[in-house]
């Protein structure tokens, strides 16, 4: 299924005066080469930055609205986010990598060993934003088990010098503060042959959980600035070198969850100042030479991530009202370096027979990863304090060959074939643990040096072949079949060695892997008026990586298997020159296919509902453009639904299902300076409260994080 959100356009037939309107199509990058959303053979996704920043969708959570069968785990925290595709959910919370990669461009943001910081990317400025179903692993590697969120920034543009500037205010439901969005784009060819494009923005949210302890509120505030800046520099005809560079701040004021399992936006049991402060920064070159029938390209990146993180954890160990407190504090670092060297046709190989008529897409890939966790506990007793911590540090490497290849069989037919060949090597293990106690605060260490135990160390080799193939058949000239099957895998790593020998903890854990098949059906119809698909599919899931609970102890382990079975459907319709309808739904069955042990909840039978998997999801749109005068109207009314589902594999807080609906409504003056452009943005107008994330541990506490509340703003956009 390919589902993008269309834009009616007015196409000028070859006859003088005649005029028809069609649904302009979304051009993507998914397999590294420009291609319309359509003629990709696997489940896409996909949505203009224009289009998105049309409805006031600029956070990841607002644009997985749009996407069927695709979930928004929000986590407690803005930057510990999942996203769940087709049910394949992450249930080695904090602990394992995440089963969907999220890339900037070409780069994995995503951690390959410890989930880590993901950052929630604006969508200003973006060429695309892109979500691939199904396993990504042939072109982008283990990071994209169960799929991949791909944003693509629009590059440097030599045809002259342009900008844009937005500005945003507005209010929130359960807050007393405002909503205060700013963003900037400057475009600036320095000569023929060098170009500069910068693209920032500061989204600052208002908090909407109150603290019955302290008495404060609002407590849950988030601010969020982001920057890029990419070069672009033409060396000759055929060579031209880019650099990219790309900040985000993430700064929380607490942690988005609630006390219990009704949704009240209120913490009843916070005792501790808890926060977070993440940091992410990417510095990039790529390397091009364009031949008549293939270019060449040589890219590498640098990733830096860092995270520091108080969480009160003082209710999950039970010691609530006891005079006790417990504050968690996390200070994850990453450095990721990245290179890929890629040979792309350009027009299909020459010659007769076998050897003639290839598109092909093919590459070297090679990333190295340090992971670091340190952790520290201070726990506060009525007599005195206690300080003590450890935590873990991984090293990960990938080499891979990868390749991607298209031909035509004939008229009707078109085969693709595709595989990654992986050699992965993580080593890693614990920090030396420590304790220090004291009668007052100022006894206690105030910087402590994490040194690692050499002695609880391990390395964990794999290696691998991940296939894919699709056919399409071009039943008519409006109609076509696709078959496709892809495997896909997510890298295994260290837990490490259980400090007390009585308690066994595996050293490692390996890789899962999914195989994913799809038989769909996309047709355009009425003059491209009307495209209507739909995509059945099948994912056989083996060696889930669970976590698992032993003692104090948290691991991850491979245990189990499960499937998962769907439809998705999707029809956009230009039903007049200024009305259009869009509507996407998904229907899965997502459940464990045999008996395990779990170390967490006990047994867990055949048949049990995996976590963040509901059967039912989908949206629906409904678009009118015209004229009010002098001024250009767009209006939106997008209803999207999530189903019910469940928090972990024993369901211990139920997550009901809820729809919102959003608005979004502009006029825009083409014929002024600055094509000033007003909008009216609202989200979930009917106020919906409802739980996305719920947590328990050891039966002692419940929490849940909600989703946001209603937001109306008004936004003023100029470009020159």
């Amino acid at each position: 299924m390919a589902f993008y959100l269309p834009v009616n356009v007015a196409a000028q037939s070859e006859e003088p005066g005649a005029n028809s309107v069609v649904l302009e199509e979304v051009i993507v990058t998914a397999r590294k080469r420009d291609e319309s959303v359509r003629d990709i053979p696997t489940s896409i996704d996909a949505f203009t930055g224009d289009r998105l920043d049309e409805l006031g969708y600029s956070s990841i959570e607002d644009v997985l609205k749009l996407s069927p069968g695709v979930t928004f785990e929000s986590g407690f925290t803005p930057s510990s986010f999942s996203v769940i595709v087709r049910g394949i959910t992450n249930d080695s919370r904090g602990v394992g990598p995440r089963t969907v990669g999220s890339f900037y461009g070409n780069v994995p943001m995503t951690n390959p060993s410890i989930m880590g910081v993901e950052p929630d990317l604006d969508t200003f400025d973006m060429r695309s934003v892109e979500i691939l179903k199904g396993p990504q692993g042939t072109l982008f590697g283990g990071s994209a088990l169960a799929g991949a969120i791909r944003y693509e920034p629009n590059a440097p543009d030599f045809t002259g010098f342009n900008g844009a500037i937005s500005l945003g205010t507005g209010s929130m439901a359960s807050s007393d503060d405002n909503i205060a969005n700013y963003a900037l784009m400057l475009n600036a060819p320095l000569s023929e042959n060098f170009a500069l494009r910068f693209a920032g923005s500061v989204r600052e949210l208002p908090g909407y959980i109150d603290d019955e302890v302290s008495g404060e509120k609002d407590i849950n505030d988030y601010k969020a600035t982001q920057a890029r800046l990419i070069a672009d520099w033409k060396l000759t005809d055929s060579l031209s070198l880019q650099g990219q560079y790309m900040k985000y701040e993430g700064e929380l004021g607490a942690f988005s969850y609630i006390d219990g399992t009704e949704p009240v936006r209120v913490r009843t049991r916070r005792l501790l100042d808890d926060h977070e402060y993440s940091d992410v920064e990417l510095y990039g070159a790529q390397l091009t030479w364009d031949a008549e029938d293939f270019s060449v390209v040589f890219e590498g990146n640098r990733l830096k991530k860092d995270r520091d993180q108080l969480n009160d954890v003082t209710q999950f160990l039970g010691l609530f009202g006891t005079g006790i407190t417990v504050g968690q504090s996390f200070f994850e670092a990453t450095d990721q370096d990245t290179f890929e060297t890629r040979i792309v046709s350009n027009e299909p190989t020459s010659g007769d027979g076998l050897f003639g008529g290839w598109q092909y897409t093919a590459g070297l890939f090679y990333s190295e990863s340090a992971q670091t966790r340190p952790v520290i506990i201070r726990l506060d007793f009525p007599t005195h304090i206690q300080k003590q911590g450890g935590g873990a540090t991984i090293e990960a490497e990938e080499k891979a060959v990868y390749f991607d290849l298209t031909r035509t069989l004939g008229s009707n037919f078109e085969l693709n074939l595709g595989g990654r060949y992986f050699d992965q090597t993580t080593t890693g293990g614990n920090f030396v643990d420590f304790l220090y106690t004291s009668l007052d605060p100022g006894g206690l260490p105030a910087n402590i040096d994490f040194v690692p135990n050499f002695n609880s160390f391990a390395t964990l080799t794999e290696s691998g072949f991940n296939p894919k193939a699709a056919l399409r058949w071009f039943a008519t000239e409006n109609a076509t079949v696709i078959a496709s099957y892809t495997q896909g895998f997510r890298f295994g790593g260290i837990n490490g060695f259980s400090l007390e020998p009585e308690i066994p903890v595996p050293f490692s854990f390996g890789s899962d892997e999914i195989d994913n098949y799809e038989l769909g059906l996309r047709t355009t119809w009425l003059e491209q008026r009307l495209t209507a698909d739909i995509t059945a599919f099948y994912v056989d899931w083996k060696n889930l990586q669970i976590l698992q609970r032993a003692s104090v102890y948290a691991y991850v382990d491979n245990v189990g298997a499960a499937e998962v079975k769907g439809v998705e459907a999707a029809l956009n319709a230009a039903l007049t020159e200024h009305l259009s309808v869009s509507f996407n739904a998904s229907y899965q069955n997502a459940e464990t296919s045999v008996f395990f042990e779990s170390g967490e909840f006990g047994p867990i039978a055949a048949g049990t509902q995996l976590p963040q998997s509901p059967e039912w999801t989908g949206a629906a749109q409904l678009r009118y453009q015209g004229e009010l005068g002098n001024l250009d109207l767009d209006s939106s009314l997008t209803y999207s639904y999530r189903g019910d589902s469940t928090n972990n594999l024993t369901n211990t807080v139920p997550l009901d299902g809820y729809g919102t609906l959003d608005l979004a409504l502009s006029l825009q003056a083409q014929s002024m300076s600055m094509q000033p452009r007003v909008s009216l943005i609202g989200k979930n107008l009917t106020d919906e409260s409802a739980a996305l994330f719920g947590f328990t541990l050891a039966g002692v506490t419940d929490v849940i994080s909600l989703n946001q509340p209603r937001q109306v703003m008004l936004k003023l956009d100029l470009s020159f």
